[in-house]
This record gives C-alpha cells, structure tokens and sequence, in this order.
C-alpha cells in the first residue's frame, strides 16, 4: 500500500512540476476580498492555493485525531471499571448465607414434604 501511495505521490508531483515550467510565463489578475493583485505569476497562485489546502486538512485532521483519541481514552477507563467490576463479580462467593442456615432452610424444605 506504501509503495502505490509514493507512485500516485512522484505521478502527482512530476504532474505539478510539468505545469508549473509549461506555464511559467503565465500571470494572473486577482480579485481577492475586493484588493486588486495584478500580474501575479500563476505559480504562486498554485502553490498558495496548495499551502492554504494543506493546512487546512492538517487542522481538519489533527481534530479528528484528538477526539478520536479522547473517546478512546473514555473508553479504556469504561472498559477498566468494567473489567475491576467483572473481577470482583468472579471472586464473590456463590452463597453469602453461612451453612448452618442452608442447612436449616433444607430442613424445613424437606420437613415440609
């Protein structure tokens, strides 16, 4: 899988290199929130563009991360509250009621019969 992400990577990156030399010459006239920008090369125009895209997505997912991970913390600490309370579920003892009082309950029971 890392080996297909670098190639599609290199292809992306000989594509960008390819535009950027074919259209070195190019420059644009900007409009940007009403302030004018005239003769701007377009190569800067790209990799501005590019940067904003890029921080933006970092930011996106640095997070998502985070909640991710603090969900996975809350998680753990259910999962060991619930793990301690299965524990002491095991060590209980089957019955809590000492024998001289079973054996006196299956006495009535049987006396009864």
């Amino acid at each position: 899988m890392w080996v297909f992400r670098g190639l599609v990577f290199l292809v992306l990156l000989f594509v960008l290199v390819y535009f950027f030399v074919t259209n070195s010459g190019q420059t644009v006239d900007l409009n940007f929130f009403g302030k004018q920008y005239l003769q701007v090369s377009i190569y800067w125009v790209v990799v501005v563009c590019f940067m904003l895209g890029f921080v933006t997505n970092f930011v996106l997912a640095a997070l998502r991360e985070f909640r991710f991970q603090r969900t996975i913390s809350k998680l753990k600490k259910d999962m060991a509250i619930k793990d301690k309370e299965i524990h002491h579920l095991r060590t209980l003892p089957l019955c809590d009621q000492p024998d001289s009082e079973l054996t006196a309950k299956e006495r009535k029971a049987g006396g009864s019969d």
